[in-house]
């Protein structure tokens, strides 16, 4: 009987560091460039950071800042982030062809280094990164 009991117990603790693994395999602090092919000439670019370091106590956070971008001022763009869904996570209002989102990832949204980012104007990508993600930048 005893022997039974250590048994489970074994099984138990090794079923629960299982499904525990892929929860220790998020990367707290991730970075990518981002690229876009030219507007009217002229090539956007930008960069992404997520912090994901405070999980599960405080949601992640991303930081999204984009440059020469040849739109006109107030056009807004979307920060789509695959493993978040297809939704939208924020968007950025541009100024002189720049602009910023810092914001938290939505609820239950971790992002992984093979994660795409994508910045849309409307149904078209103006910029794009990720897919891989550099670790700890």
């Amino acid at each position: 009987m005893l022997g039974k009991m250590r048994s489970l117990a074994l099984l138990t603790a090794v079923l629960i560091a299982a499904t525990a693994a892929p929860a220790l395999a998020i990367y707290a602090h991730l970075s990518t460039t981002l690229t876009g092919n030219p507007i009217n000439g002229v090539t956007p670019g930008g960069q992404a950071t997520v912090d994901q370091s405070k999980l599960p106590r405080r949601p992640g956070a991303v930081d999204v800042q984009v440059s020469s971008v040849n739109l006109p001022d107030g056009t807004v763009l979307s920060v789509v982030l695959t493993d978040c869904g297809p939704s939208p996570v924020g968007t950025i209002r541009l100024k002189g062809g720049a602009g910023q989102l810092q914001t938290k990832l939505p609820a239950g949204c971790q992002i992984g280094r093979t994660s795409s980012i994508f910045v849309n104007n409307g149904s078209t990508t103006i910029l794009s990164g990720g897919a891989p993600w550099i670790v700890g930048g």
